[in-house]
């Protein structure tokens, strides 16, 4: 360790002169950095309730960041006592609203879910150890302009679907944050095949733009798409967990002459088709490969990835596994009251585990 530790010093002041060094810097940085994960928020003093324990353990991979039970909770009357009594009564009725607006008629999930899955991500995404502000605030949303920033482009509607339920259940407190971070989760499971993502509420909101120069530009290489999201302390494995989500995504703005294309085969259902696709010489007909993608597939610290994930015997389950352990730790970045939080997975819709 001490070795490592003078190494990343000494070699420090020649990296602008010798560009190359920067891959040794990093794996230095890496292997340094190997063992128990980061913890994140007030977690980093130490977790000091039952939710805190359980985010803990989550992230340190001893305890579960996924509900794979079937859904028993029913929520009551939503203008009883007992549903004011309950902070998890209110999200069980945003619960059906949503399975509602993100299913199609077919069973599979929609354009407005997709447009979900990327608010969480852009919502939670906007941070950095060393940003001081940002992260799932829900600032995407109330904020008067963080939305007109080009990496944002296209979710202008799924914000005002979401500006209409926190009008809706204003009486009930709703946050922003949380219900940005919600809805990604309701997203998720409602695609065939996807996770009940532990879901958990009570974020502290935020009116004010989230700093800038924190999202992923898809034309960046993987180095810098890597080194971006450990300064959020996000590792590489967990990336290519994350980037698993374009399986149910379209692009509309990288080239707008092919708006529309989805970025795998089966852009409604949660499967692992994104990772056996992209790793093909040239895309399926009519679906779209982002540069920053065929970048992961390239490099050598992020390629084994996708092998794993692709594996027809174990990869659903595995990617599944995966994802919602560093989704938990997305959707948690700049939050500084976890102990704090309450547990309400038991709202999410069932999964749907299997799809023709």
């Amino acid at each position: 360790m001490k070795l490592t530790i003078y190494l990343t010093s000494v070699l420090a002041g020649t990296v602008l002169a010798f560009p190359g060094m920067k891959n040794l810097m990093r794996e230095l940085a890496k292997r340094q950095a190997t063992g128990t994960p980061e913890m994140i928020g007030d977690l980093i003093q130490g977790a000091t309730s039952p939710v805190g324990n359980q985010v803990k353990n989550c992230l340190l991979g001893t305890g579960s960041c996924q509900d794979l039970t079937p859904k028993t909770y029913k929520a009551p009357d939503l203008l009883s006592p007992s549903c004011l009594q309950d902070t998890c009564c209110v999200w069980d009725y945003i619960s059906n609203d949503l399975v509602q607006m993100f299913t199609s008629s077919d069973g599979t999930c929609n354009d407005a879910a997709r447009a979900a899955v990327r608010l969480g991500f852009h919502d939670a995404g906007a941070w950095s150890k060393t940003s001081g502000s940002g992260g799932a605030d829900g600032s995407l949303v109330l904020s008067i302009d963080e939305i007109n920033r080009p990496e944002n482009n296209g979710m202008q509607d799924i914000r005002l679907k979401a500006i209409a339920l926190l009008a809706k259940y204003a009486a009930w407190s709703v946050g922003a944050g949380d219900l940005v971070q919600y809805m990604h989760n309701v997203a998720t499971v409602v695609c065939p095949l996807g996770p009940r993502v532990l879901t958990l509420v009570g974020r502290s909101d935020s009116v004010l733009s989230n700093p800038e120069g924190l999202l992923p530009d898809t034309n960046s290489p993987a180095d810098q798409l890597i080194d971006l999201f450990a300064a959020k302390t996000i590792n590489a494995k967990e990336l290519i967990a994350l980037i698993g989500a374009h399986t149910a995504a379209k692009q509309r703005f990288v080239d707008t002459s092919k708006a529309g294309q989805s970025l795998d085969s089966t852009p409604g259902v949660w499967d692992v088709k994104f990772y056996s696709e992209v790793t093909t010489p040239s895309p399926p007909p009519g679906v779209f490969r982002l540069p920053s993608d065929q970048a992961f597939v390239n490099d050598a610290e992020t390629n084994t990835g996708f092998g794993v994930f692709s594996d027809p015997t174990n990869g659903q389950a595995t990617w599944n596994t995966a994802y919602s352990a560093a989704y938990v730790r997305l959707s948690l970045l700049g939050v500084n009251n976890i102990n704090k939080l309450i547990d309400c997975t038991k709202t999410l819709p069932n999964s749907i585990t299997s799809f023709p």
